[in-house]
């Protein structure tokens, strides 16, 4: 009869941990994630009131100076705006600490080969992620632009803090998560799912795909955000092919 050998000390191998080990890392490091975004939370809190004097300046641009300001619609909504605020900047200051507990989750199951491509891996999430929110800033300007030609001359336009907060986060999170998709690709390449021949045998399919895509995630009614995303997402797909290539897969 053979003996399962012990499981040796600190090496989270999946081979050695139960299902309900699994469910207590899992909580462990969700715990540890959430604790970073409490922590980047506190910082946001403080610099609210300047992130809502940064995202009034599209407003102030396309509306008359009468009617640019946010607009609360009961006794709280100033602090639960802050606060909402506070939130979304702990999440956004937190990535770092996040995108590690999920890859040191993750990562055991492929093998100890994997985890030299570690820091590659996870600062390459980081700053797609950040290129993608950065252009979600740039490109909002240009929605706010599409949707004040509407106002006519009997229409005032009365934009409520936390939904124009709630647009502004929904923007950043979508293109910040769609930037991702040559890290995905890539992955997949390199543990042998796809490949760079078959991903360059699928550009139409992969085209249409992005640009449906860009349309059905992209908040709002104008054509000028999800042409952007679904642009630099099809230019960051043929990035995926190069670097499939140059891996050598």
């Amino acid at each position: 009869m053979s003996v399962r050998s012990p499981r040796p000390r600190g090496v989270p191998d999946p081979k050695y941990m139960t299902f309900v080990e699994h469910l207590q890392e899992l909580r462990h490091r969700l715990a540890i994630s959430l604790l970073a975004i409490a922590v980047g939370a506190v910082a946001g809190w403080f610099l609210a009131p300047q992130i809502i004097h940064l995202i009034d300046i599209p407003l102030c641009q396309h509306l008359p100076k009468s009617n640019c300001r946010l607009v609360v619609t009961d006794i709280y909504g100033g602090f639960t705006l802050q606060l909402k605020i506070a939130i979304i900047v702990g999440f956004i200051f937190a990535l770092p600490v996040t995108i590690y507990e999920m890859w040191a989750f993750i990562a055991p199951a492929f093998g100890s080969g994997p985890n030299r491509w570690a820091p590659i891996w996870m600062l390459s999430a980081l700053l797609l992620f950040a290129g993608g929110s950065a252009t979600a800033y740039f490109v909002f300007p240009l929605a706010v632009s599409f949707f004040t030609r509407f106002q006519g001359s009997n229409i005032e336009m009365l934009v409520i803090a936390s939904n124009y907060v709630g647009f502004i986060s929904l923007i950043v999170f979508v293109f910040g998560i769609s930037f991702e998709l040559p890290l995905i690709l890539v992955s997949l390449s390199a543990i042998g799912i796809t490949s760079s021949r078959w991903l360059a045998s699928k550009r139409i399919q992969f085209f249409f795909g992005i640009f449906i895509f860009a349309t059905i995630v992209t908040p709002g009614a104008d054509w000028i955000s999800p042409l952007v995303l679904g642009g630099i997402m099809y230019l960051l797909f043929e990035s995926s092919i190069v670097v499939s290539r140059m891996i050598g897969k």
